[in-house]
């Protein structure tokens, strides 16, 4: 086993992210100021250089590194729908890849301009050299390694492909990172296509040299952890050849240089460094206000909704109201129908009583009359017996031989019966008539001429012969 701190770190590791490829194809670098329209496919065309040379369509490239008899050695890997590595079989492979991840980000809101400074960076290359002393012991992991450190560093998701370059003076890696920032809010996923989101400034970006040279450190590679000021990182680069090169001033000619013209260069640093957060504040503002119009649109659809709702329910409770008017209308109506019955009864009942006690008044004078009518024949013939006593007279006998023939007539016309259903009929009411003022008029005599020798008898047989019907053998 070898200890680690008794090991001489003699490895080295560059990493360069200077390219930018734009929305519109336009590709830029910030190292070498370079820039053209080589687009995705372009880009593409020069890292997968293997698949093209096994597909017959190999491309004469500028670089004079390149031995195109070791082209068929690289390697070529994409990620397939299901987000797993494959190799590739041709350059279209790695191109649909990004494009896969490019539409994912626009299908969850990510928004893409191709105009001026808007114009979306929508890849931004990743080149990263270790030395040949570096990747001793690690040769068929050391490729893996960085995918798996850049995953971590920009998610797995972003890395959509790579190319191992085995054809140039050392190996190294070209990978292809798409710049999608995912975020959650209000349980919603929302992309944006933003390099900002994870090159903040030249200062960060210097800064994961250091701490890539960490993570290969923590995985038992041979490496010189370097941490150089920010002027000189800013001022140089390494070649593929892991070679130190300055891009600008040495540190020996920074000293050499007045103070004034120092304070002008890193003043023009910071001016840039600026520009780039002025950007990044640029487009949030726009983000933010983007997200607050969506917002606005939002609670307005919700305002409409529920205004739609309420004006369904004072609708609803408008014919509710109108419903429950013509119930209490019909309802009134019925209690004036029932208290005008009511009354009508109240009425009736109190004329049915009125009709009962005259009904019962009249029915006692009947009963009255018809109890003194009951024995009216009785006492006659007795006043006939009294009189015919008195007088010496037969008038008693004649009478009820006059009815009985009488009777007999009588029957002869009423076969049917019905007389000996009535008791009084108009003649027997003139007779009794007649009676009462025959006997009112003998007791008047009686009373004032005692021994008055005046006899009425034949004009009461004459009476009862020619009026009475009363059967007086009842």
């Amino acid at each position: 086993m070898i200890i680690r701190n008794e090991v001489v770190k003699i490895g080295y590791l560059s990493f360069d992210a200077s390219v930018k490829i734009h929305y519109s194809g336009k590709y830029t670098s910030t190292k070498t100021s370079k820039s053209g329209n080589m687009g995705i496919a372009g880009y593409i065309r020069h890292i997968d250089r293997s698949a093209d040379k096994m597909n017959s369509c190999e491309v004469q490239h500028s670089n004079p590194d390149i031995n195109s008899d070791l082209t068929l050695e690289n390697e070529s890997y994409y990620k397939d729908s299901n987000g797993e590595w494959q190799r590739t079989s041709r350059s279209k492979d790695m191109e649909n890849a990004i494009n896969r991840r490019i539409e994912y980000a626009k299908e969850h809101g990510a928004r893409i301009s191709t105009k001026g400074k808007n114009d979306t960076v929508i890849v931004r290359p990743l080149v990263l050299q270790m030395g040949n002393d570096s990747i001793t012991g690690h040769e068929n992991t050391w490729m893996w390694d960085l995918i798996g450190i850049l995953e971590k560093e920009f998610g797995t998701d972003n890395i959509t492909g790579f190319s191992i370059h085995k054809d140039e003076t050392n190996p190294h890696i070209h990978v292809c990172f798409v710049p999608c920032h995912e975020s959650e809010k209000n349980g919603k996923l929302k992309c944006t296509i933003s390099q900002t989101k994870f090159f903040h400034n030249p200062k960060q970006l210097a800064g994961l040299h250091n701490k890539f040279r960490k993570k290969l450190l923590d995985k038992g590679y041979d490496i010189e952890l370097e941490n150089k000021p920010i002027e000189e990182v800013l001022a140089c680069y390494y070649d593929k050849d892991g070679k130190f090169h300055q891009q600008g001033l040495t540190p020996d000619m920074l000293k050499r240089l007045s103070n004034k013209e120092i304070q002008l260069r890193m003043e023009m640093i910071r001016m840039r460094i600026r520009e780039e957060d002025l950007d990044i504040l640029e487009k949030n503002i726009r983000e933010m206000k983007e997200q607050e119009k969506a917002r606005e649109e939002e609670m307005e659809r919700r305002f409409e909704k529920e205004r739609e709702s309420l004006s369904t329910q004072q609708t609803a409770l408008e014919n509710d109201r109108a419903t429950l008017q013509s119930k209490e209308y019909d309802l009134l109506i019925k209690e004036m129908k029932v208290q005008r019955m009511e009354e009508n009864a109240e009425n009736t009942k109190r004329e049915a009583e009125e009709m009962f006690e005259k009904a019962a008044s009249i029915t006692e004078i009947c009963n009255q009359i018809l109890s003194e009518e009951k024995h009216l024949n009785a006492k006659f013939l007795e006043f006939l017996k009294r009189e015919d006593e008195r007088t010496g007279r037969h008038t008693h006998d004649a009478v009820v031989n006059w009815f009985k023939r009488f009777q007999n007539e009588r029957k002869k016309k009423h076969t049917n019966g019905l007389s000996d259903l009535f008791d009084f009929d108009y003649k027997t009411k003139e007779l009794l008539e007649s009676g009462n003022r025959v006997r009112n008029e003998r007791l008047r005599n009686r009373n004032s001429n005692a021994d008055s020798t005046t006899d009425n008898s034949l004009n009461i047989i004459d009476i009862i012969g020619t009026n009475t019907d009363y059967d007086f053998s009842a």
